[in-house]
């Protein structure tokens, strides 16, 4: 069933279910989060040997640009953008170290200064797809 575009709060949370699914394909242990409980991310993921990481899931369906506030540092905190699309073999996912999150919104802001939003357009995102390895590896038992 396509994502109901005119709810943002699904196709969140889709995307963060789709994220969780490709950790766990790949051998990651993950837990969902709860914003009161952990809200800098939405999934807490660990590796087969034990090391920890959080990840911040966004989720879009109707544009392509991210919103994206800029947080704490923490050399341990990645980002998962999903584009939500129709069709499960469309979704597109671009995994990004916070520290090319902040890169990038920079980048944005300095090549748009007149816009005041924080937005990542797909376009600088491209590099990024489908980057899974720039994740800790998780090391298979």
């Amino acid at each position: 069933m396509p994502p109901n575009r005119k709810q943002p709060e699904r196709t969140q949370r889709a995307a963060q279910f789709l994220a969780a699914s490709e950790l766990v394909r790949r051998n990651y242990v993950v837990s969902l989060t709860t914003a009161n409980r952990t809200p800098d991310a939405g999934l807490t993921v660990r590796t087969q040997t034990g090391a920890q990481f959080r990840v911040d899931v966004k989720g879009l369906s109707t544009t392509d640009e991210w919103l994206i506030a800029p947080r704490q540092t923490r050399p341990s905190r990645f980002y998962i953008l999903v584009r939500v699309d129709d069709t499960r073999d469309q979704d597109r996912f671009f995994i990004l170290p916070q520290s090319d999150v902040h890169r990038l919104l920079q980048e944005c802001k300095d090549s748009r200064p007149a816009d005041s939003t924080r937005a990542i357009p797909i376009l600088y995102l491209e590099i990024f797809e489908d980057k899974w390895e720039l994740l800790p590896p998780a090391q298979t038992i």
